[in-house]
């Protein structure tokens, strides 16, 4: 079966998360706070965003398919 790539993105996401985590326990200065609140809450957050949009297209293309199976226009691509 073909994965769809929203899925291997949530998946990456959780290996950076726990990545994080693991970093977070040995990195507890200031400069590991600001990194953690600025720039790593931003990039998961973002790539959430387009994850879950990424979905919303797949779920319409996969939909498109189940509508369209079996049909065609007569034209050749």
């Amino acid at each position: 079966m073909i994965s769809r790539p929203e899925q291997d993105g949530d998946q990456q996401l959780r290996l950076l998360a726990d990545a994080w985590e693991q970093a977070a326990e040995h990195w507890r200065d200031g400069p590991a706070r600001q990194f953690g609140e600025g720039p790593l809450a931003s990039l998961l957050q973002d790539s959430r965003d387009y994850l879950e949009a990424l979905r919303t297209l797949m779920d319409l293309l996969d939909a498109a398919e189940r509508e369209t199976a079996g049909q065609h226009s007569g034209y050749l691509l």
